[in-house]
């Protein structure tokens, strides 16, 4: 079971990201302690933002140097995802331990089918030094790859 530090660890390694822009308020809708998620609602003067965070502290270490980490989405996450959508301005960030964040937004989101259907699903991160993040979801590569840096770089307006 997820300690609060670990929860806060993961969290704020994504929340330090977002807050660096002043124009920002960032308010917890909700968060589970118990299985490691929490709901935000970023606002900037014109647009909201929701963003759904998961961690895992599991990273599996591959042939060369490939490394792998998988979040399970259950019936529970994907009708939170499904609560908290709003619109097109939903994130999911999957934070991999102390190495990676994978910020995937709505048309990644769309793509996985992932609030579409409501069976569990299985989200595979993976990445080799110096390359974007590879995605997988219920036996299916995303056709596009996810920069290392978007969660830095991404325009709230």
């Amino acid at each position: 079971m997820p300690t609060t530090a670990q929860f806060e660890l993961y969290h704020g390694a994504v929340l330090s990201q977002i807050i660096r822009n002043p124009l920002i308020n960032l308010k917890l809708i909700e968060r589970n302690d118990s299985y490691g998620w929490g709901a935000y609602e970023v606002t900037d003067n014109a647009t909201t933002h929701r963003i759904y965070i998961k961690w895992t502290s599991q990273i599996t270490n591959r042939r060369k140097g490939e490394s792998v980490c998988n979040f399970t989405f259950n019936e529970m996450d994907i009708d939170k995802l499904r609560s908290i959508d709003i619109s097109r301005n939903l994130l999911i960030c999957l934070v991999c331990s102390d190495k990676e964040i994978c910020t995937l937004e709505w048309e990644d989101i769309d793509d996985l089918r992932l609030t579409l259907e409501r069976t569990p699903a299985n989200i595979s991160v993976s990445w080799e030094p110096s390359t974007s993040l590879h995605i997988k979801c219920r036996g299916s590569e995303l056709s596009r790859t996810i920069p290392r840096n978007r969660l830095k770089t991404f325009n709230w307006s």
